[in-house]
């Protein structure tokens, strides 16, 4: 689920995710593309920030900068996009 604010020069994204595993256990996550991890260049275009899970990932934390690639345009109506979304993951099961 995602949130887009276009509001003159302010253009961002703000969401959150739920990853599963094979399993059934989940991890989640919150996103905001303002928070760059300066020290990772090529991750900039936001971070998650990993607030928990389920199962086996029930106390997990991390962070995962991401980067934004655009690909080429999808064919057919409706304005259709794709992206590469790659992440560098750290994270923490305590």
């Amino acid at each position: 689920m995602a949130l887009n604010v276009s509001s003159g020069d302010k253009k961002y994204i703000d969401g959150a995710c739920v990853l599963a595993d094979s399993e059934g256990d989940k991890i989640f996550s919150t996103f905001d593309t303002r928070d760059l991890d300066k020290s990772q260049a090529n991750m900039d275009c936001g971070t998650h920030i990993i607030t928990g899970g389920t199962g086996k990932y029930k106390v997990i934390t991390g962070s995962e900068p991401f980067a934004c690639i655009s690909m080429p345009a999808l064919a057919g109506p409706g304005d259709y996009f794709a992206m590469d979304i790659p992440h560098n993951t750290s994270w923490e099961i305590k």
